[in-house]
């Protein structure tokens, strides 16, 4: 707000002088310091957007290199498959947590230094663009997934496996945002980690929180793999109408 201030003690100094300050001049300097301000707050967001992004996209990263087409039609005995398992299982609540990122929009929202043109075109479409890019990566390896364990015959009931995988990525997500507990802990700190969960049985905003999480988690699962499910089907039927 440096540019306001020293705009609005310039314009105090000229009335004092007697000087008629225009309102549209004032507006529009104004104007252009809360959308510098808009701007600021849209450059410190790249921050931690990218690092969460950046946890987010590596189960999407693992599920394209793990359940492949190529992938063993058995369980790999390749003990870097299971170490990339492990570490696919761990990273994934990262991708769902996102959503749990609109809280900073909301204090983002009620800065008062940012003008509504501000959060309308740059807040907003920032944190669109944010959310929807993690979650996909959450379906993605979650589709991955489920069709690897299909193929191999090692499930049958799809559904459950599905909402299983969502409830306990509830429970992770649930642990980084109100815990502070990171995926690497579970290795590095595995005591905490351990005590963290059983105090959470004696909290009631733990099951509260772990089932508005599986419920958002499932309900949003399910409508982006139709999506990403039907765009496949018609990219599909387009090659082979292009190809014959």
């Amino acid at each position: 707000m440096a540019l306001y201030r020293a705009f609005q003690q310039s314009t105090d100094s000229l009335r004092a002088f007697g000087v008629e300050v225009k309102p549209t001049l004032y507006s529009k300097y104004y104007g252009v310091e809360i959308m510098t301000e808009a701007f600021e707050n849209f450059l410190e967001n790249f921050r931690w957007m990218g690092w969460n992004l950046s946890l987010a996209i590596i189960p999407c990263l693992l599920s394209l290199i793990l359940f492949t087409k190529q992938s063993p039609k058995h369980l790999s005995q390749n003990p870097m498959w299971w170490l990339g398992l492990v570490t696919f299982i761990l990273f994934l609540p990262n991708a769902p947590y996102i959503i749990t990122d609109i809280i900073h929009f909301v204090d983002d929202v009620r800065t008062p230094e940012i003008s509504h043109n501000g959060v309308i075109f740059l807040i907003i479409p920032q944190y669109i663009i944010f959310i929807l890019l993690g979650f996909q990566c959450y379906v993605i390896s979650l589709i991955k997934l489920v069709h690897y364990l299909s193929r191999l015959k090692l499930i049958i009931n799809i559904p459950f496996i599905e909402i299983s995988l969502n409830f306990i990525c509830a429970i992770g997500v649930y642990l980084g945002r109100f815990n502070r507990l990171n995926s690497w802990h579970v290795m590095t700190q595995p005591r905490r980690v351990l005590e963290t969960a059983i105090s959470n049985l004696e909290n009631p905003n733990f099951f509260f929180g772990t089932i508005l999480f599986f419920v958002v988690f499932t309900s949003l699962y399910y409508i982006f793999k139709w999506i990403n499910l039907a765009i496949a089907f018609y990219w599909q039927n387009r090659s082979s109408q292009v190809s014959a």
